[in-house]
């Protein structure tokens, strides 16, 4: 009797979407944050010393909050308009030629807006998929989110093998930008940026494809003040403390060993970093830690530079990014890295 080979999570496709409207820094910086951060000493070198080159915008901040601030619920009406036209162009562009037929589950992550049904069940609609499709959302995690919505969809796959899943993850972060002059928003607001990416999982034989292996969570609970995400009656905002580059750098070795231990593997065996750059300082701090020279870790900082922070998505782009450039031989290694509130720490091990 001839055992059938393991199966494994795979990644069958994956696509990413923006905003049609993009803004250089320097364009931002001279038309918006000059104004709101007049009175915040060396604000324009905090904001241009983010990395960040241009980002894509759902609305126009320039435009939307030229007489003063907005509450919720105008900012959320805003997300389920233009949520739903380009997050459905990531999840049409994912699905490409795939059989439609076959997806079974749609799990759908973001930080930036809600409402009841979801993104996901008008795209769904729209996009002809069956009334039968089981739909998971992942909400307010932060950055980190992709992780928990991708295990969501291993998770699926493990248990129905024949069908595909939908992972998508959308952010559109300059929905909640606010003028309150505190330097600690200048620097978010100088990293956020608004994008979707797409991701669809089916089940193929060990070694063929785009698979991920395994996954490790950990929660740093002594440090959940570092980072945070809250609710306002202006809008959500978000705390971001300096020490957080800190406290990774002295987490990832430990991190790493439970995540790729499991698999007789060491970060000696990784040729291909995709981590979420949170930050210049953020990947600075584990390059550092890990002995990465910039390029080995050029997806993250080409991402941050053309894009932005884009929360929960980045990793997920910083993926595509690296299928796209760097092209990795089959049978080679990556890991992939996010970050967020908690501190939380996640990881996922991938074999091209």
């Amino acid at each position: 009797m001839t055992l059938a080979a393991p199966r494994r999570p795979t990644l069958l496709s994956i696509a990413s979407a923006f905003p049609p409207l993009a803004i250089t820094q320097d364009e931002i910086y001279e038309d918006l944050f000059k104004h709101w951060y007049k009175d915040i000493r060396n604000a324009e070198r905090i904001i241009k010393n983010t990395g960040v080159r241009r980002r894509f915008f759902a609305w126009d901040p320039r435009v939307e909050l030229r007489n003063g601030n907005l509450g919720v619920g105008d900012r959320v009406r805003v997300y389920e308009r233009v949520g739903l036209q380009v997050t459905g162009q990531s999840v049409e562009k994912a699905l490409g030629q795939l059989d439609r037929t076959r997806v079974g589950a749609f799990t759908m992550t973001t930080n930036s807006g809600y409402s009841g049904p979801g993104l996901d069940l008008f795209i769904a609609k729209k996009l002809g998929l069956r009334s039968s499709i089981r739909r998971t959302f992942v909400g307010h995690m932060g950055c980190f989110a992709a992780f928990p919505t991708l295990r969501v969809a291993m998770d699926s796959i493990a248990a129905r093998p024949d069908e595909y899943v939908i992972a998508n993850a959308s952010e559109y972060a300059s929905l909640h930008y606010h003028p309150t002059p505190d330097p600690e928003q200048a620097v978010i607001h100088g990293l956020f940026g608004d994008a979707t990416c797409t991701a669809v999982i089916g089940s193929a034989p060990d070694g063929e494809g785009v698979q991920f292996i395994r996954s490790h969570t950990e929660q740093l609970y002594e440090t959940h003040e570092l980072m945070g995400w809250h609710m306002h009656n202006d809008g959500f905002r978000m705390t971001l403390s300096p020490y957080v580059p800190f406290v990774l750098g002295e987490h990832v070795d430990a991190f790493l060993e439970k995540l790729l231990g499991p698999e007789k593997l060491t970060a000696g065996d990784i040729q291909h970093w995709l981590i979420h750059p949170g930050g210049p300082k953020i990947l600075e701090a584990l390059a550092r830690q890990l002995k990465l020279t910039k390029e080995r870790m050029r997806a993250s900082w080409h991402v941050l530079s053309e894009y932005g922070n884009c929360g929960a998505v980045t990793v997920m782009l910083v993926l595509e990014e690296v299928l796209k450039t760097d092209k990795p031989k089959r049978g080679e290694y990556g890991v992939m890295m996010g970050f967020g509130p908690g501190l939380t720490v996640e990881g996922m091990l991938v074999r091209f």
